[in-house]
């Protein structure tokens, strides 16, 4: 009987903290650095130039973390790829960030897919450690003040970026793209 009681006091802790810690999706956790400064980082960019967060002051950022080994990060590649060639002239800033990747691996995705948003390289994944990324892609929205204002984890839709760019720009009060 002692056996029973002591198994079935680890077993049903056990099965209940396993229950609940499934239904939960960790991507639902919200990110600490909401509405907060957005972390500084300077960057190489994959054709060699220098990137920092500073250089998009003033404009709202889309700052998306991906990989060539990510099937929903190439699934949304051409939805970014279209959002910044129609916004980029309009005065939205996008970079991509490389997450666990090679400059290779890039080079050759961009000449299947063709080039599309700007990509900087994350040696040492400081810049990904900084915001937090936990996968795959994981897109910043961040305002012209350089605050963070939306985190989305997973793919992008087209509303989700017209949806969050029409907050940044009316938080700035600058227009609408």
């Amino acid at each position: 009987m002692k056996k029973l009681l002591i198994f079935l006091a680890i077993f049903v802790p056990t099965i209940a903290l396993l229950y609940f810690s499934l239904q939960r999706d960790p991507r639902d956790l919200p990110s600490v650095i909401l509405e907060k400064k957005a972390s500084a980082f300077e960057l190489t960019s994959l054709d060699g130039k220098k990137i920092s967060l500073e250089m998009a002051r003033g404009k709202p950022l889309i700052l998306n973390f991906w990989s060539t080994w990510c099937g929903p990060c190439a699934a949304e590649y051409n939805l970014l790829k279209q959002a910044y060639e129609r916004l980029s002239p309009q005065g939205v800033a996008f970079y991509s960030i490389l997450y666990e990747d090679t400059p290779e691996n890039a080079k050759k995705f961009i000449t299947q897919y063709g080039p599309g948003v700007p990509i900087l390289l994350d040696p040492g994944l400081k810049t990904a450690i900084d915001y937090g990324v936990s996968g795959v892609p994981e897109t910043f929205f961040i305002d012209a003040q350089g605050r963070v204002r939306y985190k989305h984890a997973g793919i992008l839709s087209s509303e989700i970026i017209m949806g969050q760019l029409d907050q940044l720009f009316s938080k700035n009060a600058g227009g609408t793209p």
